[in-house]
């Protein structure tokens, strides 16, 4: 049994790791897909302490490499669910199940998609959420981006110095990104603005060739020609898997206090997952080392 089962390998799941590692305690950290969560897929990190810029893939093998220094044990797997147990809790996974004393749950959050006609037909034949993981598939085309936020600018951004035609779609009148990212979009020509537009329709018969958009002033319905779309709309939770032992709030993230701690006794949960007003890789990791101090304290009290 290991005092530490960590769910979830982005920055605040391996922050919790190094803060349980230096704490003595035997810890498993589990993640399904690549680490590094988020950050991991973005191009260009200006705001954590101590760098100016730093590729986020880069920063989140750097916290990985230190993880593993440690001696702690990494798992790739796909969590199902969490049951409680007389001496503390089993993590059940596709292809195993583990035994810890205490649970990190740090899942982050999964991309949220448009849900319209030929999304699910043509996902992976040109429709991607990772403008870092598939840009180079789409150099010298053109593409679109949905979105208004700070990752919908960050992708165009991106994407701009890869491609002939970057079309930034968006419902407002304008985007809701930060001055940052509103001020680095006047320096490529090549990004056209489409404010009052949202999409219909992907289009496209072995791969995207175009994307029916309406626009919300006049109405009208236009095809563009893109060989592929990029949607950036959002982040969602994905809790309902451990609603047996945590309490979620209306939108499905956990519910914790300032120490992380949820509804169950040595059940604590870190980062994008949790119910927040600030989402950035430096609150992951004050989130990461505060839920490691707090399960490391509970089991102190459980000696």
């Amino acid at each position: 049994m290991y005092d530490l089962i960590i769910i979830g390998g982005g920055v605040a799941g391996m922050t919790a790791a190094i803060y349980a590692a230096r704490s003595g305690l035997s810890t498993l950290i589990i993640e399904k897909g690549g680490f590094g969560g988020q950050a991991a897929l973005t191009a260009k990190i200006e705001n954590y302490p101590s760098y100016k810029e730093i590729d986020g893939f880069q920063l989140a093998a750097d916290i990985k490499a230190q993880v593993d220094a440690l001696g702690v044990e990494s798992r790739s797997a796909d969590v199902r669910g969490i049951t409680k147990e007389n001496d503390g809790f089993t993590v059940a996974t596709d292809g195993a199940s583990f035994d810890g004393r205490a649970v990190i749950i740090a899942n982050g959050v999964r991309r949220r998609e448009l849900g319209i006609e030929g999304e699910e037909a043509l996902r992976g034949r040109g429709i991607s959420w990772c403008a870092v993981c598939d840009g180079g598939f789409f150099r010298k085309k053109k593409v679109a981006v949905i979105g208004a936020g700070n990752s919908a600018l960050s992708d165009a951004i991106y994407l701009a110095n890869l491609c002939e035609e970057v079309s930034l779609i968006f419902r407002r009148e304008q985007p809701t990104a930060t001055k940052s990212y509103l001020d680095q979009l006047k320096n490529f020509d090549n990004i056209r603005l489409m404010p009052r537009h949202i999409p219909l329709a992907i289009k496209g018969e072995k791969r995207v060739s175009a994307l029916t958009v309406k626009n919300l002033d006049t109405g009208e319905e236009s095809d563009l020609e893109v060989n592929g779309v990029f949607e950036a709309i959002g982040l969602i939770p994905d809790n309902d898997l451990f609603d047996n032992v945590v309490e979620l709030d209306d939108h499905g993230y956990i519910l914790t206090d300032n120490e992380m701690r949820t509804k169950t006794p040595g059940i604590f949960a870190a980062g994008d997952t949790r119910q927040k007003s600030l989402r950035q890789i430096v609150t992951a990791c004050s989130d990461g080392a505060q839920a490691a101090t707090s399960a490391h304290e509970f089991l102190k009290m459980g000696q």
